[in-house]
């Protein structure tokens, strides 16, 4: 449920100028978030805790950077580099988790090679 809250609130905060802490806040509560954090929890076991927790780990030092570092084509760069991660652990694919497709083509994120 956390990296789910966390992947749209920075989503929205690196392209919409969202307020963070609100933005993830209202994730939290969301219907459709809190039902898809579920469905992902039951039908996609290829990440193991510790790759989530890694994960979510990640997301909050993008977190931390926004706040420190302002906007700027950096944030993208940071949300992009979680959703790689991601990908890398689920055998070179994006997981197909609520937007994360979408949201990688619309911050133009790229492979690493």
């Amino acid at each position: 449920m956390e990296v789910l809250s966390w992947v749209k609130a920075l989503f929205e905060a690196a392209t919409l100028s969202a307020d963070l802490t609100k933005t993830y806040a209202k994730y939290q509560n969301d219907p459709a978030t809190i039902r898809e954090a579920e469905r992902v929890s039951v039908t996609l076991s290829t990440l193991s805790d510790a790759e989530v927790e890694a994960l979510l780990t990640r997301l909050k030092g993008c977190k931390d950077r926004f706040i420190a570092q302002g906007g700027g084509r950096e944030r993208a760069q940071c949300i992009c580099s979680v959703l790689r991660e991601a990908a890398e652990g689920n055998g070179g694919v994006l997981p197909t988790i609520d937007d994360w497709q979408n949201i990688y083509r619309q911050l133009r994120c790229k492979r690493n090679r």
